[in-house]
């Protein structure tokens, strides 16, 4: 995918796991880090799905317990990126649905100085800072099988380009799929649902090579159609526009409190947790931080 972007001439943003980065350095992969060279990186949480996740780890400690759990995990997965590229991520995006506001303390001791898929929300996906660290918002998405189909493809390309209008924000996150799951038929990390964790790797069905070139042509398509219409920047660049930060009114600080709660509470969803998980600690501990929220703005 790297190559696709780069071919399309657009600077992608792509999140990676440690893991993958000292499976891919173990297994000689040089050609695959050459390709993604071009382009933004942003550690994806150090094992994704491997149990247990950001929040199985972070929702039953106190906050100075889990930030010291959270620095743990995630310098790990720095280094091995570091490792990897040869420099330290560009932001931080968790695993799926997955969080808990001390990652935040653990990305401002790695100096990383954003997170993707921010579980942390604003009105319209507005950019925010929240304890010191900028929340960059996935405000838009097509699917991984959308792309697949050339008439969901489209249909997929018109929502995605109307909403983007509508939004009427400075920057505004898009993502664009998993390049796993184009490629094969269910996600790699199946296997770990529900807690579960398998003794040694599972396989999945790749698609068929028809498809999977037309995804890929599909998206090219849609990165040619975003770029008649909008600057594409990843998200080094989109940290470095002129934000300003400021309070939230009454209004915005009410939104971010009863939405996000909601969707911490909702993230416990996610097919990879454990049965029963429950979120209250996190909204608990995320609420209390809540006078360190500012709304990103860009005056002209």
């Amino acid at each position: 995918f790297g190559d696709l972007f780069t071919s399309a001439g657009v600077t992608g943003s792509f999140c990676v796991t440690g893991e993958k980065c000292r499976t891919l350095l173990e297994r000689g992969r040089h050609d695959v880090l050459r390709a993604l060279a071009p382009h933004a990186h942003g550690l994806h949480t150090d094992t994704h799905s491997f149990h247990p996740s950001t929040m199985e780890m972070l929702a039953d400690c106190g906050f100075e317990e889990g930030c010291a759990l959270a620095y743990a995990t995630e310098s790990r997965g720095a280094k091995a990126f570091e490792a990897a590229f040869g420099r330290s991520p560009s932001f931080w995006g968790g695993g799926g649905n997955t969080w808990s506001p001390e990652i935040t303390d653990a990305l401002k001791r790695l100096n990383v100085p954003a997170y993707v898929y921010a579980l942390t929300s604003l009105p319209d996906e507005a950019v925010h800072r929240f304890n010191g660290v900028i929340a960059l918002p996935q405000a838009l998405s097509i699917s991984e099988t959308d792309w697949i189909d050339d008439d969901l493809a489209a249909t997929a390309m018109n929502r995605t380009l109307t909403r983007l209008e509508a939004l009427n924000q400075p920057w505004v996150g898009i993502f664009v799929g998993h390049p796993t799951r184009m490629r094969y038929a269910d996600y790699w990390d199946k296997a770990y649902y529900a807690g579960r964790t398998p003794s040694a790797p599972e396989f999945t069905e790749p698609v068929p090579d028809a498809a999977y070139a037309r995804a890929k042509a599909n998206l090219r398509k849609f990165l040619a159609r975003l770029a008649g219409v909008v600057e594409i920047l990843p998200v080094p660049s989109a940290l470095a526009l002129p934000w300003t930060f400021r309070p939230p009114t009454a209004a915005e600080r009410a939104y971010f409190v009863e939405k996000t709660s909601a969707i911490l509470r909702g993230a416990t969803g996610w097919p990879i947790h454990r049965p029963g998980l429950d979120a209250e600690n996190i909204v608990a501990k995320t609420l209390a931080l809540v006078d360190t929220l500012e709304v990103g703005e860009i005056k002209h």
